[in-house]
């Protein structure tokens, strides 16, 4: 049992999701491809939804780094801004 002059550090900070990064950079792929194939001359070996499936795959995989990367950096940055609290405990509830 943890006496009543114990103290604790804690750090409190705010975390970035990781999922709106990566939602995010699949939609602007997506986008980007969609533009792309739209804008081209269509090709008669393929449909436009195959070359729409297509560049959104080659394009997801560099906008997908892209996004982590931005993520990382993000957190890197919030962690730095972090505070910390010097807490002692509550007691018995």
């Amino acid at each position: 049992m943890p006496s009543e002059t114990q103290r604790r550090k804690v750090s409190v900070r705010t975390a970035p999701k990781l999922l709106p990064f990566l939602v995010g950079a699949v939609l602007a792929a997506f986008t980007t491809a969609v533009i792309v194939v739209y804008n081209t001359p269509e090709d008669p070996n393929y449909s436009r939804v195959a070359s729409l499936g297509y560049i959104t795959l080659v394009l997801c995989l560099p906008a997908l780094t892209l996004a982590g990367t931005a993520w990382l950096l993000l957190d890197k940055a919030l962690r730095r801004r972090s505070t910390t609290y010097d807490i002692k405990p509550a007691g018995e509830r």
